[in-house]
């Protein structure tokens, strides 16, 4: 019995130095430009980095369209933006508690709704960014345990989750390799736009049917009532969508009438760019959801004289 207490202990005590071990670790990782950036925004929401008039949520068609320096301008408050790459409503709405957890709470939120904000899928996109904060983070394992390859184990046991160093060097060589900001941060206060040029093959665009999780847009109503309850006012986008790329979705005229709905219960704004000259310009964009540049600077300013319109 004195053997197994004695035993018992000592895995208590290497368990506590492989945790602190973690830690000193991860207070390195998280500040590297991993994943396109979404390792150092992370950190800044989970640190309290972020004080801000207007936060902007959504997925890339967040990050990468609208530009905070030239709303801020326009509109002369503060303005950062939280779009998270890749993402669908269910892992943005977990950004947006967490911004609220760690950091003062905005005037306003500016959220982009996409046509597959509510869409099924199996695995989350670019897992790895949740990686540095998943130890003892029993909050986002339940944001992220029904999607495939998430492993319990990598939340509780130290060091675990990084097993793989071959992927994790591989990355570090990428992160090392791109261009930072004079802060060290690959975006500018949450944005980066892209000077690409268009890239589509229209022949092997597929026709599809978003198939709706209803489970997921339930979180909607609660996005709704929670930011309602701390006095922020909340506007909704959705972002230009190249005109020719809008008919492949079939179900797109039913998933933002029923946006529609739902907002309007609650009178709330919804501004629809899908019909937007934006949406017809082939210039703007490199793909049939995502803008360029210039598309993102020509969006940005129309959404600051608009935004400007419902605060007045």
């Amino acid at each position: 019995m004195k053997r197994l207490k004695y035993f018992v202990f000592s895995l208590l005590i290497l368990y506590v130095f492989a945790g602190l071990a973690d830690h000193y670790y991860y207070r390195w990782i998280k500040t590297t430009a991993l994943f396109s950036g979404e390792v150092q925004e992370w950190n800044r929401v989970e640190e309290g980095q972020i004080n801000t008039d207007i936060a902007v949520f959504g997925s890339s068609r967040a990050f990468i369209h609208i530009d905070p320096e030239l709303l801020s301008k326009k509109l002369n408050q503060s303005v950062y933006n939280l779009g998270l790459n890749g993402s669908k409503f269910k892992m943005q709405y977990y950004r947006f508690d967490e911004y609220l957890i760690h950091n003062p709470k905005p005037k306003m939120i500016v959220w982009n709704l996409d046509t597959f904000s509510f869409s099924n899928i199996k695995q989350v996109f670019q897992p790895n960014q949740y990686v540095p904060f998943m130890l003892w983070n029993f909050k986002l394992y339940y944001y992220l345990k029904d999607y495939q390859d998430i492993n319990f184990l990598d939340f509780v046991l130290p060091f675990y989750r990084y097993r793989d160093q071959k992927y994790w060097s591989s990355e570090h060589e990428k992160a090392e390799k791109e261009k930072l900001n004079a802060d060290q941060m690959f975006r500018s206060k949450g944005f980066k736009s892209y000077n690409r040029a268009w890239k589509v093959d229209w022949d092997k665009l597929k026709y599809k049917k978003v198939d709706f999780d209803e489970e997921s847009y339930q979180l909607l109503e609660k996005l709704i009532v929670r930011c309602q309850k701390e006095n922020i006012k909340l506007v909704f986008t959705i972002a230009p969508e190249f005109y020719k790329g809008q008919k492949y979705m079939l179900n797109r005229a039913e998933i933002i009438n029923r946006y529609q709905t739902t907002l309007a219960k609650y009178n709330l704004p919804l501004l629809d760019y899908s019909t937007n000259e934006i949406s017809y310009d082939q210039d703007l964009f490199y793909n049939t959801t995502h803008m360029n540049m210039k598309g993102a600077k020509k969006f940005s300013t129309e959404l600051a004289e608009d935004l400007r319109r419902i605060n007045k």
